[in-house]
């Protein structure tokens, strides 16, 4: 009975599954949907992936801030203004009775209009390396955009599978519990016979007991992994789902693992992704230099003067004054051949940074394919032990069931040998899922669209 209750707590470690995913069970008949129509869904309403656009927007609209920035400068402006002198206001010399100059209380109003427009024509290269270093930002938003879409796949073929397994699990109680059912006829018939103790009725019919409970725990299960599928894939609220039960499992060929690791290094958007935000730290090195260089602007200004004793801003007769500016403008700052240390020793050191970030990337990458491929191999080779110890669990099954018969055997000890047998059901099914969501995370490792 120990053993029993080991194999219920193995059985539901085996059912309690966390899934990645989205859905809901309703009142109405669920819709079945298939992995490739779950993926598709996914990349529709997954909003991740919406997150993931959105940042690429952003980076979009910081180019045209670039752009926007590198746009002639234009104002204008008016003023209007009052001057009153509070007295008259002499000017004496030496101590004369008369004075040289007078001028009398006086109010006077002035008009002053101001356009100008102006436009730097050499800033050291820094309007171009803005506009590189965020055009290589876009690129590398948009790239994490298909890696999120490429994990999105992931955890929807995972979420899938996971599912499939809690399915066939169901599938593989009820077979252990009609025999269960078969089992306990005959323990009955025997009763009547004489020939068992009601203690052996009253055994099988706990087991039976114990697998009912089991498929309580497969039920919610189902239940708990379709509701988050569907929220993954962004399925129509209060409508149920369900998946495609015609899955294959079948083994897949896979290349040597050098080649897959040479086409992870060719083929993984992250990096490509690092690669493009190196060479935009770069560009923003070479932005931050461009304080070095002169810079050179040109200009040009309207300015209209009015100062005529009225108040209106074009007097009626010529009494005002226009004056038009056009220059060059040459400007050095002398303090950046001092006052940059710090902050260019900072750009060198982030691009020392980027390239130790790509290094550790690549070892990263490396590291995951390998491990990926491993296991694959190992899910195979669990595969083939499975069936062998299912194959030997059946064949121990049969000759318990037959000792049973002949009354050599207990059902307690037939109860152990029909759950040995529900385990490498188990196992074979667990192997097989393995099998297929490593072959799935193999591929994305090595830069494989899924």
């Amino acid at each position: 009975m120990k053993k029993n209750k080991m194999f219920i707590c193995a059985l539901t470690a085996f059912l309690s599954i966390t899934f990645v995913a989205e859905g809901q069970t309703g009142e109405t008949d669920a819709i079945v949907i298939t992995l490739n129509k779950a993926i598709e869904l996914g990349l529709q309403n997954n909003h991740q992936l919406k997150i993931s656009e959105t940042r690429t927007r952003i980076a979009e609209s910081r180019l045209q801030q670039v752009k926007d920035k590198a746009l002639p400068q234009a104002g204008a402006s008016v003023q209007y203004a009052n001057l009153v002198t509070l007295s008259d206001w002499n000017l004496y010399f030496a101590g004369g009775a008369k004075p040289l100059f007078s001028l009398p209380m006086v109010y006077l109003p002035a008009m002053i209009g101001v356009a100008s427009v102006s436009k730097e024509i050499f800033g050291g290269f820094a309007e171009k390396a803005a506009k590189q270093s965020s055009e290589l930002l876009i690129k590398a938003s948009i790239l994490d955009e298909k890696k999120d879409a490429e994990d999105i796949k992931l955890n929807i073929v995972q979420s899938y599978y996971n599912i499939y397994k809690i399915f066939r699990s169901a599938q593989i109680l009820d077979e252990n519990l009609s025999l269960l059912d078969e089992k306990e006829r005959e323990v009955n018939n025997l009763l009547k016979e004489g020939v068992v103790t009601s203690n052996e009725v009253l055994k099988i019919q706990l087991e039976k007991s114990n697998l009912q409970l089991s498929k309580v725990d497969v039920k919610n299960a189902k239940e708990v992994a379709l509701y988050n599928l569907s929220l993954l894939i962004g399925a129509q609220e209060k409508r149920a789902i369900d998946i495609d039960t015609n899955i294959s499992l079948d083994m897949h060929d896979i290349l040597p693992v050098e080649e897959m690791i040479n086409s992870a290094l060719n083929n993984r958007l992250e990096l490509e992704v690092d690669a493009f935000r190196k060479q935009a730290v770069m560009a923003d090195f070479r932005k931050l230099r461009s304080i070095y260089y002169p810079h050179l602007d040109v200009s040009g200004m309207y300015v209209y003067l009015n100062t005529s004793p009225n108040t209106e801003f074009i007097p009626p007769r010529y009494t005002f004054l226009q004056a038009v500016d056009i220059g060059l403008s040459l400007k050095y700052n002398i303090s950046s051949l001092y006052g940059m240390k710090g902050r260019i020793q900072e750009a060198k050191l982030n691009i020392k940074q980027a390239d130790n970030a790509t290094v550790l990337q690549e070892d990263q990458v490396k590291s995951e394919v390998f491990t990926q491929y491993k296991a694959y191999l190992s899910s195979i080779e669990k595969i083939n032990v499975s069936k062998v110890a299912l194959t030997q669990a059946t064949r121990s099954y049969h000759l318990s069931d037959s000792k049973f018969r002949n009354g050599l055997l207990l059902s307690s000890d037939l109860i152990i040998s029909q759950n040995l047998l529900l385990q490498s059901q188990l196992n074979v099914l667990q192997a097989e899922i393995d099998a297929q969501l490593a072959y799935h995370k193999l591929q994305k490792a090595s830069g494989t669209k899924l």
